[in-house]
């Protein structure tokens, strides 16, 4: 009896904790785990390196917790982003962005340029060396 009343409390506990965000939960069983895992995690935890929204992959997008294969390709499909707040423009909602921010970031195509020039260069030697 008590085995019964402890598993019902835990399942209660679950379900309670993931109800509000079922909206969003993904479908694929490996993304789902990863889902659900990230659910029960602090919000001051972030991975090592944020993904990058203007240049990942489909498949890099779609490794995040939360985001699908389609909502992907419909990031992919609205870039560039000049912050992550324009993934409205991709139809991801608010509340969703705001837990993803977690996992993304924004690198404007003005930083990945200048990141590219070789150190100790100007930009006018940089655009010279490669200019025709």
């Amino acid at each position: 009896m008590r085995r019964l009343i402890r598993a019902m409390l835990c399942a209660a506990i679950v379900f309670a904790s993931v109800a509000p965000a079922a909206a969003e939960r993904p479908t694929d069983p490996a993304q789902l785990l990863l889902w659900l895992l990230s659910m029960g995690t602090s919000g001051e935890r972030t991975p090592a390196t944020k993904i990058d929204i203007n240049s990942a992959s489909a498949d890099r997008l779609a490794a995040v917790p939360g985001v699908d294969r389609r909502q992907a390709l419909q990031i992919i499909a609205h870039r560039p982003y000049a912050k992550l707040e324009d993934l409205a423009r991709a139809g991801v909602e608010p509340r969703v962005i705001e837990r993803l921010s977690r996992f993304l970031s924004v690198e404007s195509h003005a930083t990945r340029r200048a990141s590219a020039v070789p150190a100790g260069t100007t930009s006018e030697a940089a655009r010279a060396s490669t200019s025709p």
